[in-house]
């Protein structure tokens, strides 16, 4: 019988944690100390500040489906109106829109 593996199971195998490391070389990350002094300072009152008191904000639709993205971007703001797709049974039969 075949066996589906969870993401969980599957990608502790050696052969992918094999994987990961070889593509360490080309990713090119932080060193762990960078890291967590990053990770540190991201809990504190200064970063907060700094992070609160932004007016404009960059999505990269890239990094999550562009539709998601939007939904998201938009819960922050007031009175939002994000685009999302209709369902054709919803549109207007007149042909005006």
């Amino acid at each position: 019988m075949l066996k589906i593996k969870d993401h969980n199971e599957l990608f502790n195998q050696p052969d992918y944690q094999e994987q990961f490391e070889r593509k360490k070389e080309f990713e090119r990350p932080w060193p762990a100390e960078k890291v967590r002094e990053v990770a540190e300072w991201t809990k504190t009152e200064e970063y907060k500040e700094l992070n609160f008191k932004r007016e404009n904000i960059k999505i990269n639709p890239a990094k999550a489906c562009q539709p998601l993205g939007a939904v998201f971007c938009a819960s922050g703001l007031t009175a939002p109106c994000p685009l999302c797709r209709v369902p054709r049974a919803a549109l207007p039969t007149s042909g005006v829109i």
